[in-house]
């Protein structure tokens, strides 16, 4: 593992090095680390260090060249780390966060190819208040998502006042008769900022994985206000066929819809000090208990440009038919039974470079 690591760290450095790089070129070397002191009771009273609190550990590097014309080819390589063991992140993956090439057009957008954020998740994120780590509904589960997409073909127009459009195709690569869209992933989503206020809608299908499953559909709505005293976020999310897992009497693929909300606001206390709370519910329509809301709140101090330290404190109210937990941007939360409450708080370090 370390091998590996320090492999990708040297090549990285060489590439972003005056030798591989001109004027019109550039590659950067990035990273952050986030680990958390986290204490908290579920079916016992923990405590644990992890990685991945607001944000996930990771070494990456991403570069672009101008290729003339207002035109460039671009690309991005991520992998996350667990920095509390060193490991690497998404199951061993490589570069499980993102790995992709494209082309970037000033004048008809951006296309690119490889493994990537779904447009759901990026738009989910953007209008949630503890922006998918700590303390956010995503991270517990509490609210739905497909996080990443591979094989994925993603396009970016150019913005137009104000409005941005998006469309992905993800390919599940299925070549068995009469199962080839099986896998699949589409999206299309519509962004639009415009001073204080931005609004997405973002709609996605996950075609079924086998015979036994369904078709997930996916429509999400966010909104945001920045008040200057206060910023206020959130957003509505209806699923369709959403698979629910094996919580209900140990029965697997149990299919219903849901719909779901999350709402949450940031308030600059100082110029280093910023307070966050959200909350967050969800409900199947057809499954009695199977549903949960999330209070959150939190409190970063920012000690420079690249450092901060942070604070959350969560309570997940469980249906009987549920057991999330308060997990981070990767870290996991409390173990706890099918219907029983989760507390937990989570004290951290976030460094990026």
């Amino acid at each position: 593992m370390h091998t590996k690591l320090a492999t990708i760290a040297l090549a990285a450095a060489a590439a972003a090095s005056p030798f591989a790089a001109s004027a019109q070129s550039s590659v950067t070397l990035y990273g952050l680390v986030d680990m958390y002191l986290q204490y908290g009771k579920g079916d016992s009273t923990t405590t644990t260090l992890q990685s991945g609190g607001l944000n996930g550990s990771r070494l990456g590097f991403k570069g672009a060249e101008d290729l003339g014309n207002g035109l460039k080819a671009v690309f991005q390589l991520e992998m996350g780390i667990n920095a509390d063991t060193g490991g690497l992140g998404q199951n061993g993956l490589a570069f499980g966060r993102q790995a992709y090439v494209g082309l970037q057009s000033s004048s008809w957008g951006q296309v690119n190819l490889g493994r990537q954020y779904t447009l759901q998740f990026v738009n989910i994120d953007a209008f949630d208040a503890f922006t998918t780590g700590l303390g956010s509904g995503v991270a517990s589960s509490v609210l739905s998502t497909t996080v990443r997409a591979d094989n994925a073909i993603t396009y970016k127009s150019p913005t137009v006042g104000g409005f941005t459009g998006q469309a992905m195709v993800g390919l599940g690569e299925n070549s068995n008769p009469g199962q080839k869209s099986y896998g699949n992933l589409y999206s299309l989503a519509g962004n639009y900022a415009a001073g204080p206020f931005s609004a997405s809608l973002t709609l996605t299908e996950r075609k079924r994985a086998d015979a036994a499953s369904q078709n997930t559909r996916w429509t999400l709505v966010g909104a945001a206000y920045d008040f200057g005293s206060f910023k206020l976020l959130g957003g509505v999310q209806w699923a369709k066929d959403l698979n629910l897992g094996t919580l209900v009497g140990g029965t697997t693929n149990r299919f219903d819809d849901r719909l779901e909300g999350y709402l949450g606001v940031n308030v600059p206390v100082t110029a280093k000090d910023t307070v966050t709370a959200a909350i967050a519910g969800s409900r199947a329509s057809d499954l009695d208990g199977y549903g949960a809301s999330e209070f959150s709140l939190g409190l970063t101090h920012t000690l420079s440009k690249r450092t901060a330290v942070y604070t959350v404190g969560s309570l997940i109210n469980n249906g009987r038919a549920t057991n999330w937990t308060a997990s981070g941007a990767t870290g996991s939360g409390p173990v706890t039974s099918i219907g029983k409450d989760v507390r937990a708080l989570q004290v951290g370090i976030r460094h990026a470079f």
